[in-house]
């Protein structure tokens, strides 16, 4: 076997004084693991080019220790156990739970218990909490009359960092009716063709929030099967799953279908540095996104929009070990509201050739999914609610995150 490792988010952590590099599978599928820091040059080889022998032997010409083969092999074998190699045990693992995935009537509730209380009660006290928290903001007077509001844009940065910023967005909603609401999120573990919808509806602790067929269907009759063929990165993914808690949170919603789509990165037209548009895929889905959500209106539908994104991912924890001082602190804040300032003007080229000056150097994952709201609804104008910053000093890392309205200019 030449062992190749998978694509996993591998990032340095420390335990109890001892280094290790931590690997965390973004599609759900192996459990995490840590290996201590100093097997990262003999996990370099493990690139499915060599086997165990040749591993031994080149990692010995390049100044490392004889190691004996049954080490390598015994590691080889822990790692293939453990699904972080791209192997036919992991190829064998992946179809069977694709498999269970499409078969469920449901997307299942992925992170409760976890990111937040599977209870509904405890959940209903947390998310009443941040609802509080969010009346205290200072919230600019709307620049929209309530009939133009079309949607909102909210974090998606796990509860305890960001909800009461999460509830603020929602808190718009307050007074509005909507039968359904076009939910892009982010697939942080990347998709093939650049948008990846799920025909299926989501369950919460309050209840399920269901997904309207005849939109998706609408959808994939024009785009083509591409667009649920990985739809398995749903199962894992948090971006639409905390929006559908809080929908189901506020009863005049919790009717409301949902129509959920992941979008990946558009990161080569980032790297070459021109418009999305001129991508096939991206402008087309566009046109057919406006098409259909036009086509239901006209029927009387009320269609909302949700761009469920955070912005920044700064620090160690993504690959940058160099010091977040509050200077820099401050730059982020300043380019990412210089983002959401093309946002505020409705316009998708400004946002992109923001993000691509310098190859999306932040890491900020909403640009796909704004980008896609402008583009398809050039009408579309945003209003800045509120900016933070979850900053960990210990981590070394930050994110940042905002919530916004959307509306009709």
């Amino acid at each position: 076997m030449k062992p190749k490792l998978r694509s996993l988010d591998i990032n340095p952590i420390e335990r109890q004084g001892e280094e290790y590099w931590h690997f965390h599978d973004r599609i759900g599928i192996a459990a995490d693991a840590a290996v201590p820091r100093e097997f990262g040059p003999l996990l370099g080889l493990f690139d499915g080019t060599r086997d165990a022998a040749a591993i031994v032997a080149t990692y010995a010409q390049r100044g490392g220790e004889d190691l004996p083969q049954e080490f390598v092999e015994n590691l080889i074998a822990q790692l293939d156990e453990g699904l972080l190699l791209d192997s036919p045990h992991f190829a064998a693992r992946f179809q069977a739970i694709t498999g269970e995935f499409a078969a469920e009537p449901t997307r299942p509730a992925a992170f409760a218990g976890l990111s937040y209380p599977a209870q509904p009660d405890a959940l209903r006290e947390m998310l009443g909490e941040f609802f509080e928290e969010a009346a205290a903001f200072q919230v600019p007077s709307a620049d929209f009359d309530a009939a133009r509001l079309r949607g909102v844009v909210v974090p998606h940065i796990d509860f305890m960092r960001g909800g009461a910023v999460e509830a603020l967005a929602y808190h718009q909603l307050a007074n509005q009716e909507f039968d359904v609401f076009v939910i892009l999120g982010i697939a942080h573990c990347g998709v093939r063709y650049p948008f990846c919808g799920a025909a299926k509806s989501y369950d919460t602790p309050f209840g399920t929030a269901p997904v309207d067929e005849e939109f998706m269907a609408a959808l994939q009759d024009r785009v083509g099967e591409r667009l649920t063929a990985e739809q398995f990165v749903h199962r894992s993914e948090h971006s639409i799953e905390f929006v559908a808690v809080f929908l189901q949170y506020l009863e005049h919603l919790k009717n409301a279908r949902i129509v959920p789509i992941l979008c990946g990165g558009f990161h080569d037209e980032v790297r070459r540095g021109v418009s999305p548009l001129q991508n096939p895929d991206i402008a087309s889905f566009c046109a057919t996104l406006r098409e259909v959500v036009l086509e239901w209106r006209s029927k009387g539908q009320r269609v909302g929009l949700i761009a469920s994104v955070d912005l920044s991912h700064v620090g160690a924890r993504f690959g940058d070990e160099s010091q977040l001082t509050q200077a820099r602190l401050s730059a982020i804040e300043k380019d990412d509201r210089e983002f959401l300032a093309c946002a505020e003007l409705g316009s998708a080229e400004a946002l992109h050739a923001h993000i691509a000056r310098d190859e999306n150097a932040r890491n900020v994952d909403a640009h796909p999914a704004l980008f896609t709201l402008l583009a398809a609804f050039p009408e579309l104008r945003a209003q800045l609610l509120e900016y933070s910053q979850a900053y960990d000093e210990a981590a070394n890392s930050v994110v940042s995150f905002a919530s916004m309205t959307l509306y009709e200019n």
